[in-house]
């Protein structure tokens, strides 16, 4: 009797296993071709927040030359189910000049919020690298 537990057991494990890793595949392939396709327009900032007790929420944000926000998509969900859909909320606004009060005032969720400050952080922190790439390589060896 325990072996048979334990075996269904295994047999539970390996069959979560297998479906987590359908369920992660499937995931990025969605999400890859919608920053594909956001690509063609401009610059795309990706911000996420995780959800603990509430779904979590992806935010594609679009930017032009000047950062101003020209299109945006939002993955909000619990599973891998949840599907892109338009995200106008913060078009025309500069990414950024993005701060709580101007998303709360757009009527966008915690979640969502916090998902489009990540974005602008993330923005920020990767155009420090480039200055710093872009130094470095101006800089001559051994100064």
């Amino acid at each position: 009797m325990i072996w048979m537990l334990f075996l269904a057991a295994i047999a539970v494990w390996v069959m979560q296993t297998l479906l987590a890793l359908w369920q992660f595949r499937r995931f990025n392939r969605r999400f890859n071709r919608r920053v594909k396709a956001l690509r063609r327009f401009g610059r795309v900032a990706i911000g996420k927040s995780k959800g603990r007790f509430l779904a979590g929420a992806i935010v594609l944000l679009c930017i032009d030359d000047d950062c101003r926000i020209i299109k945006g998509e939002l993955l909000e969900g619990v599973t891998v189910f949840a599907k892109c859909r338009p995200f106008t909320s913060l078009n025309e606004l500069n990414l950024l000049s993005l701060h709580k009060s101007v998303c709360e005032e757009r009527g966008l969720t915690r979640q969502q919020v916090r998902a489009a400050l990540n974005a602008r952080q993330d923005y920020l922190s990767y155009q420090e690298l480039q200055q710093e790439k872009r130094h470095v390589s101006v800089t001559p060896a051994g100064r």
